[in-house]
């Protein structure tokens, strides 16, 4: 039988802390951390952030617990409050996602399916010594990796900011395992360093090039492994080899093309539809193309992949990436543009505009074109909000 793992006040504070750093701009963070945490003793104040209530909030919702008992709170104090009430295993923990409308979207999950999900990961861990991340511990995949594995490993756990140097790689030491995101991981094979003996990476979040892996192999990282999932589904598989077929977790099985079962730890059974189109063999997987998602746009349903698909195949167009507005931006489509040559945006946007006029509908044109040199990132390298 596998042991109960239970939150701690500091593991609870680490995940405050992570969610506030998220909040704050680079100075902000230069200002009030020179790591990866922020002190204890720290006040989520208005003087800090524009809207400290909204953040309570999150971190309330969390944890499952009112935000009016955090206000006033500093980050100790808001730990030591929800291990009281959760005794360390809150019955539920909420993540957020951010989807098409780049709105945080609340995905809420079972302690004990988190403690179950990862169980079953340590068993393909079973040799580390110790777990160094770089990944923030808010969401679902630090929060499993960062908070939870190490406690079922019964391995010390390192916090890193995710400040790629070769100093970075110079502290990693024989039997790490090393938590990161694939932007991070591309930044490191870059540096060109040549990693200590037996040491294994994992990297989520997104897909990681192949290429990005075998040159980390090439530089002495020992392994990596990719683990599939979502915020909402947790990890549903893993794989060792950039080539192969992921496999799928004990606790999943497959019920269509893109759907499957999960075995919940007390048995219960739920249904998932998984966000790509999936080529299977028996319980092994591999993601072919994402499920285009439906957007409104006036009511009418529009799919944002279809007008990216559009806009990426134009020769003025390097890259691009396209959301539904805010409501505080209005009601339709708006786009980021990565130019493929220097021109001026205004003139760049004349030109899309008019050759968007013939091939997209009324309610696939964006309204609000933005521009800059490389496509909007969240501070684990998805694609975020602009």
């Amino acid at each position: 039988m596998t042991a109960k793992l239970s939150l701690t006040a500091q593991d609870i504070a680490e995940m405050i802390s992570s969610t506030l750093l998220a909040e704050m701009d680079y100075s902000r963070k230069l200002e009030f951390c020179t790591g990866q945490s922020l002190a204890g003793d720290f006040i989520p104040l208005n003087t800090i952030f524009q809207d400290p209530e909204r953040i309570l909030e999150r971190i309330g919702m969390q944890f499952g617990i009112e935000s009016s008992q955090l206000a006033g709170k500093d980050i100790n104090l808001m730990a030591e409050l929800i291990l009281n009430q959760t005794g360390g295993r809150p019955c539920r923990v909420t993540f957020f996602t951010s989807g098409s409308t780049g709105t945080p979207v609340p995905a809420a999950s079972n302690f004990t399916d988190l403690e179950q999900e990862i169980h079953s990961l340590a068993s393909i861990f079973p040799d580390r010594r110790r777990v160094v991340s770089f990944v923030p511990r808010h969401h679902i995949y630090g929060f499993l990796f960062s908070i939870l594995l190490p406690k079922a490993l019964e391995v010390p756990k390192e916090y890193s900011p995710p400040l790629p140097g070769m100093e970075q790689i110079k502290k990693m030491r024989n039997g790490d395992l090393i938590i990161a995101f694939p932007l991070l991981w591309k930044k490191l094979e870059n540096l060109d360093g040549v990693f200590p003996e037996n040491v294994f990476g994992v990297t989520s979040t997104g897909p990681c090039p192949a290429e990005t892996i075998t040159g980390l192999q090439a530089q002495g990282l020992a392994r990596m492994t990719e683990v599939y999932g979502s915020s909402e589904t947790g990890g549903v598989g893993f794989r060792h080899d950039p080539s192969g077929m992921y496999t799928l977790l004990s606790h999943w099985k497959k019920t269509g093309d893109s759907t499957i079962e999960r075995t919940s730890a007390t048995g219960d059974k739920q249904q998932h539809v998984l966000q790509d189109h999936l080529e299977w063999q028996g319980a092994r997987f591999r993601p072919l193309k994402r499920a285009d998602k439906a957007v409104q746009v006036g009511g009418i349903n529009v799919y944002p992949a279809r007008v990216e698909n559009f806009f990426r195949e134009l020769p003025q167009v390097r890259d691009c990436c396209v959301r539904l507005m805010r409501a505080d931006e209005g009601e339709r489509l708006k786009i980021f543009i990565v130019p493929a040559s220097e021109k001026e945006n205004a003139a760049l946007e004349k030109e899309l505009r008019n050759l968007a006029i013939d091939k997209l509908s009324h309610h696939e044109k964006p309204g609000k074109y933005d521009f800059g040199p490389s496509l909007p990132v969240s501070n684990i390298g998805k694609l975020s909000d602009w």
